[in-house]
């Protein structure tokens, strides 16, 4: 008889085990980092350079790259199924305060670190930068477009190309910040098809971002934004607050003081072009930064 009750105890304990929510299951284990990533090559590259970093100082390191929508990883920082996630000042202030008006790069970091909340904490920002940025090619530059200060008067006769969402975001405020009123905003798919485009005549500006390989590898230049009207995108670790001891936090802050947008744009191409496992590109850049 003892030993029946004795089974139907342990057959309990296994049914509450069994029952446990699978988001608790999913937090970190104690002293475990569990970095994850959005849904896209960078992000994913930026994730695997941060465990890099990390292992360095002997941490159990746990990567959950391609999570998705920044609502979803965002949440599982808040809630310590992740331990850390690369992001980008800019973005992540506009989904946590949609009506700051913050562009400056300081500016928009000390925003943000007010509207993390008390779950969350910034690391440092990194030099980084992966903003809009509007480009032509060099001949059109040539001809004395090297600004967004020179577009004005020659905006309609201009095609710009760029992602869905540009006309509702960017069409009003380029106007108001620029005078530029282009002759059309033509949708079109963000990347090889963007960078295509342009170099074909189809259109003659294209919305690219400041990390991406193709601005070089294509010659074309980049237009300042003086007024800075695109906001401020630099790479920023967001980590769970307090979850991060003070050397792994260090080992992470070295990494981001190490990237500049031209070094992480030579990593993009390595992803882009020679098509290299991003793995592979973060333990590269660990060791040849002396990290």
């Amino acid at each position: 008889m003892k030993r029946l009750l004795a089974l139907a105890a342990a057959a309990l304990v296994l049914t509450g085990c069994g029952s446990q929510d699978p988001l608790e299951a999913n937090k970190a284990q104690s002293g475990q980092v569990v970095i994850g990533s959005a849904d896209f090559a960078e992000s994913e590259l930026l994730m695997h350079v941060y465990a890099e970093a990390l292992k360095t100082t002997g941490a159990d390191v746990q990567t959950r790259p391609r999570i998705g929508a920044r609502e979803f990883y965002v949440n599982a920082v808040r809630n310590g199924e992740l331990t850390l996630v690369p992001e980008y000042t800019g973005n992540l202030l506009e989904f946590l305060d949609p009506a700051s008006s913050a562009t400056e790069s300081q500016q928009v970091y000390d925003q943000l670190r007010g509207k993390v909340g008390t779950d969350m904490e910034l690391l440092d920002q990194s030099p980084a930068e992966d903003s809009d940025v509007l480009t032509v090619t060099k001949a059109t530059a040539d001809t004395g477009l090297r600004s967004m200060a020179d577009l004005g008067p020659r905006c309609r006769d201009i095609v710009l190309g760029a992602p869905a969402e540009w006309k509702s975001r960017w069409e009003a405020k380029i106007a108001q910040d620029y005078g530029c009123t282009f002759k059309e905003i033509r949708s079109v798919e963000a990347g090889t098809i963007t960078v295509n485009a342009l170099t074909s005549g189809e259109i003659q500006a294209a919305n690219l971002f400041t990390t991406s390989s193709q601005i070089t590898t294509n010659d074309l230049v980049k237009l300042d934004d003086p007024k800075n009207m695109f906001p401020a995108q630099n790479v920023v670790p967001l980590a769970g607050k307090g979850k991060l001891t003070p050397p792994q936090a260090e080992a992470v802050n070295k990494v981001s003081a190490a990237l500049t947008t031209e070094k992480l744009t030579e990593l993009n191409k390595r992803l882009e072009v020679d098509k290299a496992n991003p793995a592979d590109v973060a333990k590269e850049f660990i060791a040849t930064a002396g990290l």
